[in-house]
């Protein structure tokens, strides 16, 4: 029997209320990972009037979500989406950067495309 590896890891580093949150998705995401994930996230934010979200999102290994899955992440991006103030997506397809590309034009943050996991954090944190 051949282990299925999926899930969402998360880290969260704040700076007064500016919060860098890295995100590495891998496998096909389901909705219990979503359901996982949520809380941490949400307690992390819990007691900030405003706060300011830099997220990386690392999408290398990610093979595909499910229809709910796409469901959970789109209702925290509208919860948080005025907190949200850039967004990284390191990924490895044309595909996710078309994708990525896309979502600018959805959310207030500024997203952008990278291959390179350094490049994306040096443009965070610029």
């Amino acid at each position: 029997m051949a282990l299925l590896k999926h899930g969402i890891s998360i880290g969260i580093e704040r700076y007064d209320d500016d919060f860098f949150v890295a995100f590495k998705a891998i496998g096909t995401l389901t909705h219990h990972d979503c359901e996982m994930m949520v809380p941490v996230l949400e307690s992390a934010l819990a007691g900030v009037k405003d706060p300011d979200i830099f997220a990386l999102v690392d999408v290398t290994e990610l093979d595909g979500l499910e229809l709910q899955a796409a469901w959970d992440d789109l209702k925290l991006g509208v919860k948080h989406i005025r907190h949200f103030e850039k967004i990284a997506i390191v990924g490895k397809t044309t595909l996710q950067e078309v994708l990525a590309k896309l979502a600018n034009w959805f959310t207030p943050a500024e997203v952008r495309f990278f291959v390179d996991n350094g490049d994306a954090v040096a443009w965070l944190k610029d």
